[in-house]
């Protein structure tokens, strides 16, 4: 079992615990993760860019000069595709679906793989549930980055309640990322410098990844 840092809001070490097995593996895949970014990237385009073909080009009704006795090659319209402004061939149109499948193995593992990694990397510490604010204080956030060194790293916060006063106080710090433990991803973690969860959100995330 691996033990990481268990935190309280003052950036003090209270104990060393041990990580839920279900959220770690044997050996990182790396093609997994490697996938499930990929398909998370490609699941966040829009689809929505277009091109004009020359029929949706505006101009080029009148021949730009004569069939024959130029020496140039004959030329219908100025927006057909060779021309400087002309139409595209066969650019993008709207509708067009980015989606990447990845199953539903593979997605846990990937992200399995990215925990793993953070813990292997010492980049993982985990937030006691005692940690409550009466009201939302950026001031008291940044001085537990601080303590704990992670001030200049991208430091990304996974905690069970996307609405209490902790969630608000990180919005405000310019590095730092919090996200609820349902909504986090594998790009998440890997893109984190560092990663801190909250108890009762490691918990779950344990249970969503038996």
């Amino acid at each position: 079992m691996e033990k990481v840092k268990l935190l309280n809001l003052k950036g003090e070490t209270v104990k060393q615990v041990e990580l839920n097995e279900n959220l770690l593996v044997d050996k990182i895949a790396k093609q997994a993760m490697f996938d499930a970014v990929i398909a998370e990237n490609a699941g966040n385009r829009q689809g929505t860019h277009s091109t004009l073909t020359k029929g949706e080009v505006r101009g080029g009704g009148k021949k730009p000069f004569a069939q024959k006795h130029t020496g140039n090659a004959r030329q219908g319209s100025i927006r057909n595709p060779q021309w400087v402004g002309g139409g595209v061939v066969f650019g993008p149109k709207p509708g067009r679906n980015y989606t990447k499948k990845v199953n539903a193995k593979v997605s846990k593992l990937a992200f399995k793989s990215a925990i793993t990694l953070k813990v292997k990397d010492a980049s993982l510490c985990l937030l006691e549930d005692a940690a409550k604010l009466t009201k939302p204080s950026t001031k008291t956030i940044v001085e537990m980055l601080e303590k704990c060194d992670f001030a200049n790293k991208k430091v990304l916060f996974v905690l069970n309640d996307s609405t209490d006063n902790v969630t608000k106080s990180i919005r405000n710090i310019e590095k730092a990322c919090v996200k609820a433990y349902n909504q986090v991803s594998t790009k998440d973690i890997m893109h984190a410098n560092v990663v801190i969860i909250q108890e009762s959100a490691c918990e779950k995330l344990g249970k969503a990844n038996a």
